[in-house]
């Protein structure tokens, strides 16, 4: 990286509440060596020197009504740019290139796979990004340029970006290896039911995540080739050094998909084992009461001409009768090794 130098953007210290923009989250001006300058008015044409990057609120229509005022934005732009959903991609349009790219979701109480739209529109000096929930990368880069040491040109930043995007999606991802590995190891010694509710929430969430990575993979090798002529060797290894990670990942989330596979047709599998037991008992109960059942219903008619009505032990001749019956039964099945 080039060096770095500790200056600080000059409107640092002021919030989104105190701007009079409320759509306008950023509006920096790169010096060249890593620092910035914060503005408040934004421009009325896409700047043609520098390095400038507006970060817009796109839930706010007034953003949308700003880029639409700009003539030589297309309006496909400003569409994919506001879009109620998105998938990721790179595509010429206009005199720049769209870039939608996807992160994971690391705000407080929010599900990771929940995955975060970053949309970019950018020419060789002007990046206009929009987002619907807050990016933690995105937040990241701001610091970085506030301090001093983040990126110097239009390309650097589109770099960095998808360089940080793509690195904090391996914790979420060794997250969900490492409690499938757990669940792996408790199923092994022992099948619960309250496993099942974890394993499908495992298996959610990385298809959740692949959904996103396996188009974000192309987005990123496509983004690679259409910028190359705005960076620097450098710039260019970051770019195929995210792309050969989201490969990993892909590739990682397929085996833990097979896995979640695999531990819930061994789940099924026992289930179905619990259940074949018990109906196989209910089974041997039924085949010895059958013959039993068949006699004390026989025995229990109430017409006349019933052999021992008359004698007074012939109930407790019976009942013995049955348990010889039943006895001799067991003991036959026993024999014949059916349990």
């Amino acid at each position: 990286m080039y060096e770095k130098a500790n200056k600080y953007c000059s409107g640092r210290h002021k919030t989104v509440q105190e701007r009079t923009m409320t759509y306008l989250l950023h509006y920096l001006k790169l010096d060249g060596l890593g620092g910035c300058e914060q503005l408040t008015t934004l421009p009325t044409e896409v700047p043609n020197d520098g390095a400038h990057w507006v970060h817009l609120d796109c839930a706010q229509v007034e953003g949308r009504r700003w880029l639409d005022d700009i003539d030589s934005i297309p309006e496909a732009v400003v569409d994919a740019l506001f879009a109620d959903e998105t998938r990721p991609r790179t595509v010429k349009m206009g005199n720049g290139i769209l870039v939608t790219l996807r992160g994971v979701n690391l705000n407080p109480d929010s599900d990771p796979s929940d995955m975060v739209s970053l949309r970019l529109w950018m020419t060789p000096h002007f990046v206009v990004s929009t987002r619907r929930r807050r990016l933690l990368s995105v937040m990241d880069q701001v610091t970085q340029l506030e301090q001093g040491v983040g990126a110097e040109s239009v390309a650097d930043l589109v770099a960095t970006l998808t360089h940080t995007l793509t690195v904090r999606m391996a914790g979420i991802i060794d997250g969900i290896e490492d409690r499938l590995g757990e669940l792996e190891e408790e199923m092994s010694s022992q099948i619960l039911p309250e496993q099942r509710s974890v394993l499908v929430e495992r298996r959610l969430q990385t298809v959740r995540l692949r959904r996103f990575l396996v188009p974000q993979k192309e987005a990123i090798v496509r983004l690679s080739t259409d910028i190359q002529a705005w960076m620097t060797k450098e710039q260019l290894a970051h770019i195929h050094e995210a792309a050969n990670e989201i490969t990993r990942y892909v590739e990682g989330l397929e085996s833990l998909r097979e896995r979640c596979v695999l531990m819930q047709e061994e789940f099924t599998n026992h289930q179905a084992e619990k259940m074949n037991a018990r109906m196989y008992v209910l089974s041997i109960l039924s085949g010895i009461f059958m013959p039993l059942g068949f006699l004390t219903g026989l025995f229990g008619i109430n017409i006349g001409g019933m052999p021992g009505t008359d004698n007074s032990t012939a109930f407790w001749v019976f009942c013995v009768v049955l348990v010889v019956l039943g006895g001799g039964q067991f003991l036959l099945m026993r024999k014949s090794r059916w349990f």
